[in-house]
């Protein structure tokens, strides 16, 4: 693996880096629904503490992770970080995703004050 983690450091698959984990995937020494089931039993434990996700779908991340597993095991992996597990930033829309309620009063705000700068002045 990469050089910059220690094998006495790292416990779990959550704690490695996308660059030991592809080349884990390559040395088929774990798979990335491995990896991924490892992370939704870190996410398990912290995340009823900090509630940091929004739309949380690990359903939907074992159906990728299944993907991206078949994909490195034909050795087709489909791009450079196939498999390595990612959140996605709320204030990004997703498709199929509801968008937080935060942001939509934001932008209708932001709507708001464009058209009040419109308007002539009285």
């Amino acid at each position: 693996m990469h050089e910059t983690a220690s094998q006495e450091a790292i416990t779990s698959l959550h704690d490695l880096s996308a660059i030991d984990l592809i080349a884990g995937f390559r040395a088929k020494q774990f798979s990335p629904s491995e990896v991924l089931e490892d992370v939704l039993t870190h996410v398990a434990a912290w995340e009823p503490h900090i509630k940091a996700l929004y739309a949380y779908d690990p359903d939907g991340a074992r159906m990728v992770a299944a993907a991206s597993t078949e994909r490195w095991n034909k050795g087709e992996p489909m791009g450079a970080l196939d498999g390595v597990p990612v959140t996605i930033k709320d204030n990004v829309a997703t498709k199929g995703q509801p968008v937080p309620a935060w942001r939509r009063q934001r932008q209708a705000g932001a709507l708001a004050r464009r058209r009040a700068a419109r308007r002539p002045a009285a």
